[in-house]
C-alpha cells in the first residue's frame, strides 16, 4: 500500500515503543516546519524525554532504512494502515479524546466509512442470552456494521451473528500477531477474510493489561450506539458503555432476571439511564430506522415445537416431544434445526428455550 509522506511519518512515529500518545503527537508537530508552534513542541519533548532521547527518535523518524523496514514489515504482514487525519479515518472515532494515530487493518477497510454499532458483553454469557445476541447482531447488519471484541461469550456470539453479512469489525486489544495462538484465532481469521480486524497497536506488540481498557474506548468511539448484552458488576463491557455515554452515544442493555450475576451490570446500566433493549426494534426506533423482516421457512413440526417453547418459556426435550406428538429422536432433529435458524437454544441439559 502506498502512503503519503505525512501518513508515513505518522506510521513510523507510531512504531516507537516507549513513547505515549501525547509524545508521538508532539513529535509529529515538532518536526513539522509548517507548524508555527513546532518549537514549543520540540521544547516539550526535550524537557519530558531528555535531549538525547528526542534527538534519537527524530533521527529515526527520517532514517530511510528504518522507515522502509517499518512500512515493508506492515506490507509483509498483510496490514493496511488508516491514519488519523486521512479521508478514510472513521469520523466518529476522530471525535473522541486521544483517538488512535493509526488503525492497523486486515480485511475490508471500506467498513470504516459506514455507520457502526457496537455489541459487547461478558465472557460468561448464558446460552440463551448468547443466542439472542447472535440474532440481534445479524439483524443490526441491515443498517449497521457490527463492532465487537474477540473474547469468548458475547463477543463471539455478536461476531458470528454479523459475519455472514460481511459487515463486522473486530477490535483487538494488542497487535495482530498477539492473537495468532488465541482460542478464537480461527474466528478472527474468518473476520479478516469476510469483514475487518483492526488494532491501534503495531502488529508485533503484545497485549498488556491496560490495553483492554484502551481498546474499549475504540469500541465505543467507532459507533453510534453500544449494546451491552451481559455484564457482571465489574465487567469490562461496562467500561465500554461508560465511554459511549461520555462520547454522547446511545447506550442499550439487555434486561436480566434477579440473581443472574452476568446480568447485574446490565440492570444497573438501565437503572442509570441506558435504554432497555428487548429486541432490535428498540435500537432501530431510536435511530428512526425501519426493521425489514426476514421470514424463516419452518416445517409444520418446527412451527409446533417453537409455539410450544414460546408458550411455556422452555421445556425438556421429552416434554416437547410428548406435547407436539412426535418421537424424542424427531424432537432432537427439530430442535437442532431451530437452533441453527437462531430460534431456539439449549438452556441446560436436554432443555430448550425459544429465543
Amino acid at each position: 500500500m502506498t502512503y503519503s509522506r505525512r501518513a508515513a511519518d505518522v506510521i513510523v512515529a507510531d512504531s516507537f515503543e516507549g513513547l505515549g500518545h501525547r509524545h508521538k503527537r508532539a513529535l509529529l508537530r515538532a518536526v513539522d516546519c509548517d507548524d508555527a508552534e513546532h518549537i514549543k513542541y520540540e521544547q516539550f519533548l526535550i524537557k519530558s524525554l531528555g535531549d538525547g532521547v528526542y534527538n534519537k527518535v527524530k533521527r529515526a523518524l527520517f532514517d530511510g532504512a528504518y522507515r522502509e523496514k517499518v512500512l515493508l514489515g506492515l506490507e509483509k504482514s498483510g496490514i493496511s494502515c488508516v491514519v488519523l487525519g486521512d479521508g478514510g479515518y472513521p469520523p466518529l472515532l476522530a471525535e473522541i479524546p486521544a483517538p488512535p494515530l493509526v488503525l492497523y487493518c486486515r480485511g475490508n477497510i471500506s467498513l470504516l466509512s459506514g455507520d457502526c454499532f457496537t455489541v459487547v458483553g461478558s465472557r460468561r454469557t448464558p446460552a440463551a442470552t448468547a443466542a439472542a445476541c447472535k440474532r440481534i447482531a445479524g439483524e443490526l447488519t441491515e443498517h449497521f456494521t457490527v463492532v465487537s471484541g474477540v473474547a469468548d461469550g458475547a463477543d463471539t456470539a455478536a461476531v458470528r451473528g454479523a459475519l455472514p453479512s460481511g459487515k463486522v469489525i473486530c477490535v483487538l486489544p494488542g497487535g495482530h500477531q498477539s492473537v495468532a495462538s488465541s482460542a478464537n484465532a480461527a474466528l478472527i481469521k474468518s473476520v479478516e477474510e469476510g469483514g475487518l480486524v483492526i488494532s491501534e497497536s503495531p502488529p508485533q506488540r503484545a497485549v498488556l493489561r491496560y490495553m483492554y481498557v484502551a481498546r474499549n474506548r475504540i469500541l465505543a468511539g467507532l459507533s453510534k450506539g453500544t449494546l451491552v448484552v451481559s455484564a457482571g458488576s465489574r465487567s469490562g463491557a461496562l467500561i465500554t458503555a461508560g465511554y459511549a455515554a461520555d462520547y454522547g452515544r446511545e447506550v442499550f442493555a439487555f434486561p436480566h432476571s434477579l440473581g443472574v450475576s452476568s446480568g447485574e451490570g446490565c440492570n444497573q446500566l438501565i437503572k442509570n439511564g441506558a435504554s432497555l433493549c428487548r429486541n432490535v426494534l428498540d435500537i432501530l426506533s431510536e435511530f428512526g430506522l425501519e426493521y425489514r423482516v426476514k421470514r424463516v421457512a419452518l416445517t409444520p413440526a418446527e412451527e409446533k415445537v417453537l409455539a410450544y417453547l414460546r408458550a411455556n418459556g422452555g421445556a425438556h426435550i421429552q416434554a416437547v416431544a410428548s406435547a407436539v406428538g412426535i418421537k424424542v429422536y424427531e424432537a432432537v432433529t427439530v430442535l437442532s434445526s431451530l437452533e441453527i435458524k437462531g430460534l431456539a437454544v439449549r438452556s441446560g441439559g436436554n432443555s430448550y428455550s425459544a429465543v
